[in-house]
């Protein structure tokens, strides 16, 4: 299952015999990204860190292109195959096994992949870029259990705190909704594949954002507060 986001219709299609999946954009796409980076530039100014927005328009739609999954893919980071895009679609290959938050939910490999999403954004962050959007619904699962990195609108070449922890904050944010166990199971494995790849301290705003921005995410309140509250069972960093 692909979920549904803000910007884009996503839809399963067959093209020339070949699964596809298909992202049209939404008439509103334009207004929801002018909220998405409005609050990212007031959360910035509130926590004493100004950063500037995401681009947006023909940026965004480059972000996605050959060039730029070309390089992730030399950075070691893979996405979906590209067919096509334009200014209002894009077309990329179907990958069997559905969002990274669909696998936690069914407790497929929670360990290995979370360490191999946390893996996959310390090595963007080691090359100067950040996803800005990075939440387990931004990444899939292949048939043979290998994580990949989809929606790339908002990638970005910056190498601030706040990017770095709106990154960590934001895939936390995506998955605290979770069972406490589950939930640290998965940040134990994150911080660890982080930490293969970025050898150096957590941008020590992450914990911050994750819980402002669970506010939005969490589909369940009371395991997203209880998370909150509890004393970490992880191995993730206690001091910055």
């Amino acid at each position: 299952m692909y979920f549904i986001n803000w910007q884009r219709d996503i839809s399963i299609e067959e093209l020339n015999g070949q699964k596809v999946v298909v992202k049209r954009n939404k008439r509103t796409k334009d207004f929801h990204e002018y909220l998405l980076i409005s609050a990212y530039t007031l959360i910035s100014i509130l926590l004493g860190h100004p950063s500037s927005p995401p681009l947006l328009g023909r940026m965004t739609t480059s972000s996605e292109g050959y060039t730029m999954r070309r390089n992730l893919g030399q950075l070691g980071i893979p996405t979906p195959g590209l067919i096509s895009y334009s200014d209002t679609a894009l077309v990329e290959e179907y990958v069997e096994g559905g969002d990274l938050y669909r696998a936690f939910s069914e407790g497929k490999g929670t360990p290995s992949l979370a360490f191999q999403a946390g893996a996959l954004t310390g090595k963007l962050h080691k090359a100067g870029y950040v996803f800005i959007d990075n939440k387990s619904q931004n990444y899939l699962v292949t048939s043979d259990n290998l994580v990949v990195r989809t929606d790339l609108g908002f990638m970005q070449r910056k190498d601030s705190v706040f990017s770095r922890s709106m990154d960590i904050g934001s895939f936390l944010a995506s998955v605290i909704d979770f069972e406490s166990f589950r939930y640290y199971t998965i940040e134990k494995a994150f911080f660890e594949g982080y930490r293969s790849e970025m050898r150096q301290d957590f941008p020590y705003l992450y914990i911050i954002l994750r819980n402002m921005l669970s506010l939005g995410f969490a589909s369940n309140q009371t395991a997203m507060f209880r998370n909150m509250l509890a004393d970490s069972k992880s191995s993730g960093p206690k001091e910055f």
